[in-house]
């Protein structure tokens, strides 16, 4: 599985997330993942960003490399100053290429979508999938990640992904893409579990997911710190408390920075709301998949 994080608020330095926290994604976690079974993800990352001054589409840089290694990601983050950042970093699930078009984060129009997990026997239901998609999400699918058609399922619910989209939209179109995965699995008999991180944003707000099929296990860690302003000085990173509510809010994978007692988990099987307002507000999930009485798949991991 992957690590990635995602930042909302006042516009920061791409370098102050990925290189100089404690335990930053691109140094630490890309090489040594604490909470995680896969301890090494140097499949591939990503980067993406919104530049509301220019445009209100984002910007994605994608490679094949492994992030601890590419100067390219190194120089880049010394100048993207954004107030909407997205970073991944690729573990391939079994089987699939690692391909610059199977790294995250993936686009279409205003939207960005990152995914840490994976769909229980996604190959049995690939087809079917790819059948009940509408023209702009069939398009939108370049790559063969299990993550990337479930964008697709995610952006067979938007209206018009190149319009104006809500956040109240993104949450809809959240709900269903569930529903619709849970509806594919019953359907084709899949018998293992489904890990189901998801993040996704339009721009100006942004909703992620901590999610097992799984009753057995918990879902891969998700964590948020949230608070006035953070930022880098020197080799300390932090979020500076907040009076009321956040004006900078980081969801992530772990905590990256020195002070754990900043970050709170995420629920189990919870949809993460923060507004265009940056309020914070949740949503309990759950797939009829997950009611479905069968023996676990013990090859899955938790």
């Amino acid at each position: 599985m992957c690590r990635f994080l995602a930042y909302i608020g006042s516009p920061v330095l791409a370098e102050d997330l990925l290189y100089k926290p404690k335990f930053s994604l691109v140094i630490a976690q890309s090489m040594q993942a604490e909470e995680m079974s896969v301890t090494v993800n140097g499949d591939g990352f990503g980067i993406g960003w919104y530049a509301p001054e220019i445009d209100n589409e984002p910007c994605v840089f994608r490679s094949i490399k492994p992030a601890w290694s590419d100067g390219n990601l190194r120089n880049l983050s010394k100048k993207i100053y954004s107030p909407l950042i997205f970073a991944h970093i690729r573990a391939a699930s079994p089987g699939m290429p690692v391909e610059e078009m199977n790294s995250h984060p993936f686009s279409c129009g205003k939207l960005m979508f990152m995914h840490n997990g994976m769909i229980g026997e996604f190959k049995r239901i690939r087809r079917q999938l790819l059948r009940s998609l509408n023209d702009t999400a069939y398009d939108a699918i370049t790559g063969s990640t299990d993550s990337e058609h479930m964008f697709g399922l995610f952006l067979n619910h938007i209206r018009d992904p190149f319009g104006e989209v809500s956040c109240d939209e993104i949450v809809y179109a959240v709900g269903r893409m569930f529903e619709d995965l849970s509806a594919l699995l019953v359907e084709n008999s899949v018998r293992s579990h489904s890990y189901l991180n998801i993040v996704v944003t339009n721009g100006n707000s942004i909703v992620a997911t901590r999610y097992t099929t799984n009753p057995s296990v918990q879902p891969a860690t998700l964590y948020y710190m949230y608070g006035r302003e953070y930022h880098c000085r020197g080799e300390m990173c932090v979020m500076e408390p907040s009076i009321g509510q956040p004006t900078a809010i980081i969801i992530a994978s772990e905590p990256m920075t020195a002070r754990r007692s900043d970050w709170i988990k995420v629920q189990r099987n919870s949809m993460m709301i923060v507004d265009e307002t940056m309020r914070i507000h949740y949503q309990d999930l759950e797939m009829e998949f997950e009611k479905l009485d069968f023996i676990d798949n013990p090859n899955v991991p938790a």
